[in-house]
C-alpha cells in the first residue's frame, strides 16, 4: 500500500494520466456500460471491459458485495475489486464472491474470495491478500469471523481475517451455533458440542442437538440427551435435566415451558418448578401464555404465575396497538400507546376483561370487546348486544353503551369531517343510532351532538355544519344549535364569529351576514353565496380551505351589479373601484387586474389600502409551487413570491422545477439554464438540452452539437465537446464511466474524465 501511494502521488505530481501509462488498444467495437460492465470487441473476440478501466475478462461470473466482481480469463477464473485491483489471479478452477454487506448490522459483515486450484481450495481477502493456502478440501464461511476449512475429510476452522488455523481439521461437522452468540457448534459421530472461536471446549461432545428457546442473546438454550429434551446455560450447566419431550421459550426471558407425556409444566432458569405439569396446551401471548386444562382457558404471567385461572371458554389477548397478540415472544407489547395487554376473557356468552396482573376490570356482561385506536389512542371498545361503548384504558366508561356503532371503529363510513377542526379534533368522535351520526366529546366524556343527523362538517375550530336530508343547521363545538331547521338552505362560518346564511324563499335565494347571535350584519339583493367561490392564489396550502372565509377582515360579496365589492366583519362595504377584478385577500394582499384594452385584462398584486405591491402589468399568474408565482408577460414567464417580491426575472420562455432540487431550469431563445433558489444562474440559457439525472445529481448538457457533463453548482464536469455521449445504462449512483466520440474515436471516460486506454472508430450496434 505504501509503494502504491507513492506511485499514486508521483503520478499525480507529473500531471499524466495513469490510464496513458499503457499503449492504447484499437477495438472492434466499445459498447455502453450497464453497471459495471461494457462489452467490446478486440481482435473479433467479445469481451468485457470493467468499470475501473484496468480489467477485461472473457465473462462475468459474478457481482459480488462491496463492488467485487468474479470473471474468467483465458478459460481460468479470478476476482478483481471496485478500483480494477486483481484480488485473485486468473489462474483458478473456481471462484466464488462470499460477503455479506448489512448497514443495520455492520458485526455482521464480512468478504472473502473462495478459491479452487486443481481440486484444492483457499481463500483470500477483499485486498487481495492469501488467508489460506490451496491445500483444503473446502472451505466455506462459518460466520462473519470464521472460515470453515476441510481436510482428509475432517473440518476445522480459521480465522477470516488473518487465516491463523485457530481449529486443525478434527470435526465430522463444524457449524455456527445459533444457540450460543460466538461458539461453534461442534459434531463427531452423533454427539455435537460447543466450542469457543479460540478451539476450547465450552460444551463436550455428549449431546445429540441444541435448540433455540426463541430469546436473542439469552443465555440459556435446549439440549438433548437419550432423546429427552433438557434445559442448559451457556456455561454448560444444566437447569433441567433430559427428562423432557419438550423444551421451549415460556412468558419470560427466564421462564421455560416443559412438555412430558403430553402435559406441559413451567420451570425457571434455576430449574425451580413453577407451575406443575398440567396444561393440555399453551400459546403465546407476548408476554404472557394462554394455558388450557380440560379445554379450559386461563393465563400464565412473565414470571411463571398463573394471573387467570384455567376456567374459562375463551381468553383473547390485545396489545397496545389494538392488535390480538399472536404467537412467539413479543417483547415490545407496551408499545407507543402506552397501555399494557388487555384479556377479554369468555365465560359461556358473556365477555369480561382482566387486566395485566389478572384483576378482572369489567363483569361478564359483554358480548364482545375490542381494543381500538383512534387518532393514535388506545381504547377499549365494548358491545352488549346491538349497543356499544367505549371505555379508557383503565376501563372506566368514555362513551356509554348506547350507541349501535362508534363509526371509527367499525368498517362503516359516514359523513364526517373534521380536517377544520382545531388542535383538539382528537377529542372528538362521531357516534352513530339508526343510520344517523352524532358527536361526543371524549375528553368531557359528555355527548355534543345527539345521533340524529346525515353529516358533520367542522367549519372552523368553533363550528359545525349540520345536515339532515335537505335541512341545514349550525352548532358550536358545545353542541348549541345556533342556527337550525333551514329547508334548502345552508350555513357557512366565514370567520370564527361571522356566518352567511343561504335562504330559499319564494323560490328567490338570498344571502345573509349574521354574527353569532343572528343579527343580519349584511345582505344584498344580488349577492349569490357559493362554498366554491373564492380566489385561493395566493394562500399557502395549510391555508387553503373548502370555502371561502374572512381575510384580512374582507369577503368577497360576488355580485353581479358591481364588481369588486367586499365588506368588513361589521358589513361595512368596500368597493375597489379602480380594479376590473379583485380576488379574495390572504396577508393583506389579493390579486388584481384592470382592463386595458377590449379582451385584455393585466393582472397584479394589491394591498387591503388599494395600493399595488406588484404592477399590474401580467397577462397570466398561476400557482407554481406552495410558496411561488408563475407569471406571463406576453410571452416570457418569471416567479414571484406572493408576497410579490420578484423571485425569477420575466425573461424566460418557460421554467420549471428540477426535481426535489431547489434549482430550476429556465429557458430562453429556446436554448435551456439552470438557476438556483437565490435566482443566481448555475448554467446560463445557452444549451441546447439539460438533462438532470436525480441520483447522481449531475447534468447532461448539449449545447452546439456537442455534448458534456455539469454539476449542479455550474461546474463542467466532463467538457462540452464531444459528438456523442452515453451514460452508465445501470449506475444507480454514477453516470460513469460513460462512452463518447470525438472525432472518428469512441472512447471511455471515468468520472474525472479521464480517458480509457480502450478507443475504437465504431460503437456496438444492435446486431453485434
Amino acid at each position: 500500500m505504501r509503494n502504491y501511494g507513492m506511485l499514486t502521488l508521483a503520478l499525480c505530481i507529473g500531471g499524466i494520466n495513469a490510464y496513458a501509462q499503457q499503449a492504447p488498444v484499437i477495438a472492434d467495437y466499445l459498447g455502453e456500460f450497464e453497471g459495471q460492465e461494457a462489452p467490446i470487441m478486440i481482435q473479433h473476440k467479445k469481451q468485457y471491459l470493467h468499470s475501473s478501466g484496468a480489467v477485461v475478462v472473457d465473462k462475468t461470473v459474478n457481482f459480488g458485495f462491496y463492488r467485487l466482481v468474479a470473471g474468467v480469463k483465458n478459460n481460468a477464473y479470478g476476482a478483481f475489486n471496485d478500483a480494477g485491483k486483481v484480488i485473485a489471479p486468473f489462474k483458478y478452477d473456481e471462484v466464488s464472491l462470499e460477503a455479506e454487506e448489512d448497514n443495520a448490522y455492520p458485526q455482521k459483515n464480512y468478504s472473502v474470495v473462495i478459491v479452487r486450484d486443481h481440486g484444492k481450495y483457499g481463500a483470500v481477502d477483499s485486498l487481495g491478500k492469501v488467508i489460506c493456502p490451496t491445500v483444503y478440501n473446502e472451505i466455506a464461511v462459518l460466520d462473519p469471523h470464521l472460515l470453515k476449512i476441510k481436510k482428509d475429510g475432517l473440518w476445522g476452522w480459521a480465522d477470516m481475517k488473518t487465516g491463523q488455523v485457530l481449529q486443525a481439521p478434527q470435526y465430522d461437522e463444524v457449524d455456527q451455533s445459533y444457540v450460543l452468540e460466538g461458539a461453534v457448534q461442534i459434531g463427531k459421530g452423533r454427539k455435537v458440542g460447543l466450542a469457543a472461536p479460540d478451539g476450547h471446549i465450552i460444551i463436550p461432545l455428549e449431546y445429540e442437538g441444541f435448540d433455540y428457546l426463541g430469546y436473542e442473546g439469552s443465555p440459556f438454550f435446549g439440549y438433548t440427551k437419550q432423546g429427552k429434551n433438557g434445559i442448559m446455560h451457556k456455561n454448560g450447566t444444566p437447569v433441567t435435566p433430559a427428562i423432557y419431550d419438550k423444551c421451549s421459550h415460556g412468558p419470560g426471558p427466564e421462564i421455560f415451558a416443559v412438555t412430558q407425556q403430553d402435559k406441559t409444566g413451567f420451570v425457571n432458569a434455576a430449574g425451580k418448578t413453577l407451575l406443575p405439569l398440567q396444561y393440555s396446551q399453551v400459546e403465546s401471548l407476548g408476554n404472557f401464555v394462554k394455558v388450557t386444562i380440560e379445554n379450559k382457558k386461563g393465563v400464565v404471567n412473565a414470571v411463571g404465575q398463573e394471573i387467570i385461572p384455567a376456567q374459562y371458554d375463551d381468553i383473547k389477548s390485545f396489545d397496545g396497538g389494538g392488535l390480538i397478540a399472536g404467537a412467539g415472544p413479543v417483547r415490545n407489547v407496551y408499545n407507543n400507546h402506552g397501555m399494557a395487554p388487555y384479556f377479554a376473557v369468555t365465560r359461556g356468552t358473556a365477555i369480561g376483561l382482566f387486566d395485566s396482573t389478572g384483576k378482572q376490570i369489567l363483569p361478564f356482561a359483554y358480548t364482545d370487546i375490542n381494543v381500538a385506536i383512534y387518532h393514535n389512542e388506545a381504547y377499549i371498545a365494548v358491545q352488549q348486544g346491538s349497543k356499544t361503548g367505549l371505555l379508557d384504558s383503565k376501563g372506566q366508561t368514555v362513551i356509554p353503551v348506547a350507541y349501535e356503532e362508534i363509526p371509527v371503529m367499525a368498517t362503516t363510513t359516514y359523513l364526517y369531517n373534521d380536517a377544520n377542526a382545531g388542535t383538539d379534533r382528537d377529542d372528538f368522535m362521531p357516534v352513530s343510532n339508526n343510520g344517523r351520526i352524532g358527536l361526543f366529546n371524549v375528553a368531557t366524556r359528555k355527548e355534543i351532538l345527539p345521533p340524529t343527523y346525515d353529516g358533520i362538517e367542522w367549519q372552523n375550530s368553533h363550528l359545525l355544519s349540520l345536515r339532515n336530508g335537505d335541512t341545514a343547521s349550525l352548532a358550536t363545538r358545545n353542541g348549541s344549535i345556533i342556527r337550525g331547521g333551514k329547508q334548502y338552505g345552508f350555513f357557512t362560518a366565514v370567520d370564527t364569529n361571522r356566518i352567511v346564511e343561504r335562504r330559499y324563499d319564494n323560490n328567490q335565494s338570498v344571502s345573509v351576514l349574521t354574527d353569532m347571535a343572528g343579527n343580519i350584519l349584511y345582505t344584498n339583493g344580488y349577492w349569490e353565496f357559493r362554498d366554491d367561490q373564492a380566489t385561493r392564489l395566493l394562500m399557502p396550502v395549510t391555508a387553503k380551505s373548502d370555502h371561502p372565509h374572512f381575510g384580512s377582515g374582507l369577503l368577497k360579496i360576488w355580485d353581479a351589479s358591481r364588481k369588486n365589492l367586499f365588506v368588513d366583519t361589521n358589513g361595512k362595504e368596500m368597493v375597489f373601484k379602480d380594479y376590473s377584478f379583485v380576488g379574495d385577500f390572504h396577508n393583506g394582499l389579493a390579486l388584481a387586474g384592470k382592463e386595458v384594452a377590449p379582451d385584455q385584462e393585466l393582472f397584479g398584486i394589491i394591498n387591503r389600502n388599494q395600493e399595488i405591491v406588484y404592477p399590474i402589468t401580467l397577462d397570466d399568474m398561476a400557482a407554481f409551487n406552495d410558496s411561488l408565482l408563475l407569471v406571463t408577460k406576453g410571452k416570457q414567464v418569471g416567479l414571484i413570491r406572493k408576497d410579490g417580491s420578484a423571485f425569477l426575472p420575466i425573461a424566460y420562455e418557460t421554467i420549471s422545477a428540477l426535481y426535489q432540487e431547489p434549482l430550476f431550469k429556465v429557458t430562453s431563445k429556446e436554448k435551456e439554464g439552470l438557476v438556483d433558489a437565490n435566482g443566481k444562474v448555475i448554467l446560463p440559457p445557452v444549451f441546447d438540452y439539460i438533462s438532470y439525472r436525480e441520483k447522481t445529481g449531475l447534468l447532461e448538457v448539449a449545447k452546439d452539437g456537442k455534448k458534456g457533463i455539469a454539476d449542479t453548482n455550474g461546474k463542467m464536469r466532463i467538457p462540452l465537446k464531444y459528438d456523442e455521449l452515453y451514460t452508465n445504462r445501470r449506475g444507480d449512483d454514477s453516470l460513469f464511466p460513460i462512452l463518447v466520440k470525438e472525432g472518428k474515436w469512441y472512447f471511455y471516460l471515468d468520472a474525472n474524465g479521464q480517458a480509457f486506454r480502450y478507443k475504437s472508430l465504431k460503437k456496438q450496434g444492435y446486431e453485434d
